[in-house]
This record gives C-alpha cells, structure tokens and sequence, in this order.
C-alpha cells in the first residue's frame, strides 16, 4: 500500500462528505485528493492528465461501469482500479472501503479459487420461485429454500389478484409444478438457514431441514393419515380460522405435496402410521443439516403484515368480527375456513362490509411510509364481496385512493361504478354495539360531519413492513434501512443487488410492492447473477 495515492471524485450526488474521508483516511497515514466531478470536461480532463503520468500510484474512487462506461473503459485503459462510491453511506465505511481498495490494488471482485455456478434462493414466495426459474433454465443449479412446508408464500393465499381479478393459485399454481419438477431445482422446504459465510462465487451456507416424520420418498399426499388424526388444532393457514389435525397437509395445492406431523402436538396414538398404506410415517425422523456451496445468493424473504393489535382502538383480537384484509382473502376464497361463503364469525351472512385504509401504514407512531398495494387490494376485495352476493353494502374508509400501476385505475372506477361507496375518513375506532356488530366511528372529511357505521364485517388494510426473520450472515450482513427493508446498492443503478457483493434481492423484502413489481425484479435479480458469474469465470 506504501506509494499509493486516492484520488477521490467529488459527485455532486454523493452523500458522503469527502473531505471528512480524507480526514479519516489521513489519520492511517493515506494521502487522498478530492477532484473535481469526473463526468465534466475539466475533470475529466485533469484526471486524464494524472493518470498518464503515473496510473500505477493511484486508486480512483469514481462512478462504477454501469453510469459512465465510456469513463470506466478509459481508466482501465491507463490500468487505474476504479471503487464504485456509490455504495458508501458514511464518512466510516467509505474510508474502510478504501483502505481494503488500497491492499487489493483493484475495484474488480478478487476471483476465488474456484466459481461455483450454483445459486441459493432463500424464500419460495412468486418472487423466488420466479428466480428459481430463471436460473435453472439458464443452466444453473438452484436451491429453493423456504421455512414453510410448501412454497407459494402469502400468493397462494389469495382468492384472486388485482386488476384483473384472476384465480391467484391458477396462476400461481402451474409454476410451482414447475418449480418442483425442474432439473435444476432442488427444494428445501421446511428448512432453517443456520448460517452463510464465505465471499462471491464461493458462499458457503449451512441448512438444517426440519423433520417431517414422514418418509418424503414414501408419502404420495392421499391424506388418509389426516382423516384418522384425533389431534385437532387451529389451522396457521387459514390464520386460525379453520380447524385442521396436527398431521396434514397444508394446503390442498402444496408444492411438495406431502403430510407433515407436528411432533409437539402429537400424543403418539399412532393412528396415522396404521392407516398409511405406503408406511410413510416415521415418528424417529431427525432433523438434518445440509452444507452448501454457492455462488450467489438471492434474497426473496418478503415483507411482514404490520400487527393490528398495535391500533387497539379498531379491536382487532377483542371483536371476532374485525378481520385482516388476508384473513378476509382466506374467508371468501373457495379452499378457506367456509368454503368461500362470506359469513360472519357467528355464520350469519354479511350484509354490510367495510374496509379501512392505512392501519399502520402512512402512521408516524408506526409505518410512516404508504404500503403501496392496500388500496387497490381493498378495491379488488370489494368486488369479491360483490361478486358473492350483489345486494352487500360496501364501505371503504381512505385516506388517499393510490391506485398506481395498469390497469389499477380502471379497476377503481368499476368498484364505484359497482356501487361500492367511498368515504374520505380515517375512523378513530370501532366499538361493537349490543348485538356485538362492530360500529365504526368517523368523521367524514369532505362534509366534517361525525359518523357511525354498523356493519357485519369490518376489514383492516394492513400495512407491510420489513422482515423480521433475518440471515444469519457470520460477517458482513447486507443493510437495511430503519423500516427493516433491505438498501439496494444503488436505487437506481444497482436496484437488486445489496450493499454485499454477491447477495442479490427481489420482492418485498426490499420494500412494499405488488405481484407484478415482485416478479419483475425476481427477473432482473436472475440477470444480474448470471452476469456476476460469467464475468469472474471470465477472468
């Protein structure tokens, strides 16, 4: 490092301050140099004019290939390693950064001893599978890992999806069979990742697979087992409002389809391993951990559902007849706790509906941001109700009607064309009255008048916020922001690719967003690590 100089790029979008870095870097003894901004014609210029005369004394800390490929081929020209200063954050980890880019004498990842062209999806949701995919028929060996016993993620809890008011698991459900007859695809579900280690081209992770006590070769999904299961608990599925056996499946769609027995639940009866015909059942199972080298990682962890508990004053967890709007894509869908009949709690049939906006979200004390897709999937659960019986009155209560992205709007104004009937008010709690119906108290903004709204069913629009579930990462972990969603290393240069080299993203898990945006970027987190590893097998 003796000998080297910094020249520093001093961008008029960089967040940092640069000369704190020199400052920092000053105090390891690391001569750096703020240049004026490198894209205009004078420094550019004046950079030239160093570099010619001596490349090997200088490392440049500059925009990276990706904003300026013209510049970038220049400097590799005059054989100058290049930092891509985007990534910094603070005056701290800038100067890091650059004291390592000092030792390594190159802005290029170090290619390791050998690239392994196998790639680690963690989260089977639509965005992960997406990946999965995308990979696998790229030549590439996939692991799909998922917590759950089955992939689909919350899609596959849906009725239907927006605008076009589709069957969600006919559309999901073609490329789960997909996904699980792949080649290229080895699933992992109800798996647990331990621990990731290692550096681009070359992660190595550690995974332990949960028992099933059931033989997976063996079980063919006939559900036999279930139906002789005197163990009857609530079903996490259907969030609690469907009853199920502790040995199930545990949707009727499930991706793989086989049983699975909660071995803390279960009394030993036996029952279940009497009545399988293939001797699938094994009450000895034990987990097994699984060593994996990798890659790459993508991260499609999704978001979680803000708790509405949080807000008491809409008494959710008091009043039965308080739903989540997921809890509500459960009640009116085909395979949920009623077989799609919208009935209440008591199984009275609901006349009167209402949906309220922003619980949580767009909320100083909890998710200042919006959540993106709660309107129109409020919109579209209204129509749903429509559809079950023409006659319900629907009510939302909004805050702002956000209904971005095609077809969205159109949507919006079927649903008021429809007769659902909107109302301009954020209501400050629900009560229930004698008969226990929850009453809706609200000012209406645009008449000022206070209002109260019986109805049948009251609907919260829950907001999303960061995962809470994390990798467990033994060095480096990729950022997040204060919301707990994961930074990109550049929102708009870098927007699937986190703050660590070789860790890419897609989904929610990097902010709040709908099917269609999730699938978009599950692709374009596939392109990007298929680039990653051609270039470093290239060199």
């Amino acid at each position: 490092m003796a000998g080297k100089k910094l020249l520093l790029c001093n961008c008029p979008d960089l967040k940092v301050d640069l000369h704190a870095v020199v400052s920092e870097l000053a105090t390891q003894q690391v001569e750096a140099v703020v240049l004026e901004p490198c894209c205009t014609p004078t420094g550019l210029a004046r950079l030239q004019q160093i570099l010619e005369e001596a490349p090997e004394q200088y490392v440049l800390a500059a925009c990276g290939p990706e904003l300026s490929s013209r510049f970038f081929k220049l400097l590799t020209t005059l054989r100058a390693p290049v930092v891509d200063l985007w990534a910094w954050r603070d005056v701290e980890s800038a100067a890091a950064e650059l004291l390592l880019a000092l030792e390594a004498k190159t802005s290029f990842l170090p290619r390791p001893a050998e690239v392994h062209r196998s790639v680690l999806v963690v989260g089977g949701g639509v965005g992960g599978c997406e990946v999965a995919l995308d990979l696998a028929k790229a030549g590439l060996k996939v692991y799909l890992l998922d917590e759950s016993l089955s992939i689909g993620g919350n899609m596959a809890k849906l009725d239907k999806t927006f605008p076009t008011l589709d069957c969600s698991i006919c559309i999901l459900g073609p490329k789960l069979v997909e996904v699980a007859t792949h080649p290229n695809i080895e699933l992992l579900t109800y798996a647990v990742l331990e621990q990731i280690a290692g550096e681009p081209g070359n992660f190595h992770v550690k995974v332990t697979l949960k028992p099933r006590y059931v033989d997976m070769t063996k079980c063919v999904g006939c559900g036999s087992c279930a139906e002789v299961c005197p163990v009857i608990l609530p079903s996490r599925w259907n969030l609690g409002m469907k009853p199920r056996t502790c040995i199930r499946i545990i949707f009727a769609q499930a991706v793989p389809l086989r049983a699975t027995i909660e071995k803390e639940y279960c009394i030993d009866c036996r029952q279940c391993a009497k009545t399988c015909g293939r001797q699938a059942i094994n009450l000895d199972d034990v987990p097994r951990t699984l060593h994996l080298q990798v890659g790459a990682i993508v991260l499609a962890t999704g978001a979680a559902p803000f708790d509405p508990s949080l807000k008491s004053e809409y008494g959710y967890g008091r009043l039965p007849q308080v739903l989540t709007n997921l809890e509500f894509e459960r009640l009116v869908c085909a395979s949920g706790p009623t077989s799609g009949s919208l009935v209440t709690h008591s199984g009275q049939p609901v006349r009167k509906l209402a949906f309220i906006q922003c619980v949580g979200s767009r909320d100083r004390r909890f998710l200042p941001y919006c959540s993106g897709y709660c309107c129109t999937a409020s919109i579209k659960e209204a129509m749903l109700a429509l559809e079950h019986d023409p006659t319900i009155e629907v009510t939302i209560f909004y805050n702002d009607i956000r209904t971005s992205g095609k077809g969205c709007e159109e949507l919006y104004l079927r649903a008021r064309a429809a007769g659902v009937r909107f109302v301009k008010a954020l209501p400050g709690r629900i009560c229930p009255d004698e008969g226990e119906r929850p009453v809706i108290v609200y000012e209406d903004l645009e008449t000022g008048r206070l209002g109260y709204l019986t109805v049948d069913l009251a609907v919260l629009a829950v907001g999303l916020e960061g995962p809470k579930t994390l990798p467990p990462f033994l060095d480096q972990a990729p950022k997040r922001d204060e919301q707990g969603f994961y930074i990109p290393k550049h929102h708009i240069m870098h927007p699937v690719e986190s703050s660590r080299p070789g860790i890419f993203l897609a989904g929610t898990c990097l902010g709040p967003q709908d099917i269609t945006d999730t699938v978009c970027q599950a692709s374009g987190a596939a392109g990007r690590v298929l680039r990653l590893l051609a270039e470093m097998q290239a060199k």
